[in-house]
């Protein structure tokens, strides 16, 4: 590959730092991607649970970053649709409130939840039957979105980091099961399930593909995440302009070959994003050298057959 695609990982022993010197690894691919206006998109699986959220000062070593561009941006939205009793709560609970007086430009904290305007697109469930899912017009307008996601285990992908954060948590809360080809949890069934996620992951990553994404790896989550208590001491951040090579480099660090898991195969031999190693130029620490074996998800095993010999078809179906 002439160009390969250029990621950066830093291990500089505090979240914050982190966040930005991986950023910094990469000033130069990712500095034409800031604009003016920009969106975070940070990963409250819980309200009460840090470790399976995304913490503050991982959003604050983004903001940093990007506010050391020579063309900052002006105003900068944060936006999730939470786990959450009540609106707002998990920015209440994560200490992000704090953000807007620290910083110079204008900080909104949105819920996603409280969106009007939607557009729809076209998932399929566990037996290829097709539903449509709804995506926030608040994401999809902004011309320049950022994943701010954590290294975690899945209880359906194999891992969590930044593409799936991006969609997952921004459509529609009522919708998001159908993502796993299903209408309810009780009916979730592998190694259906992860034939069926991947597939329409890869759909919308079509639309809502973070145009910067950010894993903060400095203290994941492994065992039988997306949620619990069974923390890793990683002590990294990766990013790039390549979401699927961050996810790759992540998840390398994780102890997972990436092609192995469905959907960065599926984005790499479709061209929508880089995610054998191969062809990633990995700037900063060596992803080798750093390395820790996550325990994995007690179903993956069923979740590594997520092979479906249909797939094609439903990858590529308008």
């Amino acid at each position: 590959m002439s160009n390969p695609t250029k990621v950066g990982l830093a291990k500089t022993g505090r979240r914050r730092s982190n966040v930005y010197q991986s950023l910094d690894n990469i000033r130069e691919d990712i500095t034409p991607k800031v604009q003016e206006k920009v969106l975070l998109k940070p990963n409250f699986l819980s309200n009460t649970n840090q470790l399976a959220s995304s913490h503050v000062d991982a959003i604050r070593g983004t903001l940093d970053f990007l506010l050391s561009t020579p063309n900052p941006p002006k105003e900068a939205i944060i936006a999730e649709g939470a786990n959450e009793s009540f609106s707002g709560e998990a920015f209440q609970v994560f200490g992000y409130e704090a953000l807007q007086a620290e910083y110079d430009i204008p900080i909104k904290l949105i819920d996603l939840h409280t969106e009007t305007e939607w557009e729809e697109t076209k998932v399929f469930l566990a037996g290829r039957s097709e539903e449509t899912v709804r995506m926030p017009k608040t994401v999809l307008d902004c011309p320049c979105t950022i994943s701010v996601a954590i290294a975690k285990t899945h209880d359906a992908g194999v891992v969590t980091l930044a593409m799936k954060n991006m969609i997952m948590g921004t459509i529609h809360k009522d919708d998001r099961i159908k993502m796993h080809g299903y209408l309810t949890h009780a009916d979730r069934e592998l190694p259906r399930e992860a034939q069926t996620l991947n597939i329409n992951l890869l759909r919308l990553s079509r639309y809502l593909k973070p145009d910067i994404a950010v894993v903060d790896g400095t203290l994941g989550l492994q065992g039988n995440g997306p949620g619990g208590s069974d923390s890793v001491q990683l002590g990294i951040a990766v990013s790039s302009g390549d979401v699927f090579a961050a996810d790759a480099v992540t998840s390398k660090a994780m102890g997972f070959e990436p092609l192995e898991i469905g959907l960065f195969n599926y984005a790499n031999e479709l061209g929508y994003g880089t995610a054998d190693l191969k062809d990633i130029d990995i700037l900063g620490t060596d992803v080798n050298s750093i390395a820790i074996p996550f325990k994995p998800h007690e179903t993956t095993e069923l979740q590594f057959k997520w092979q479906d010999y249909d797939s094609e078809e439903y990858l590529t179906l308008d």
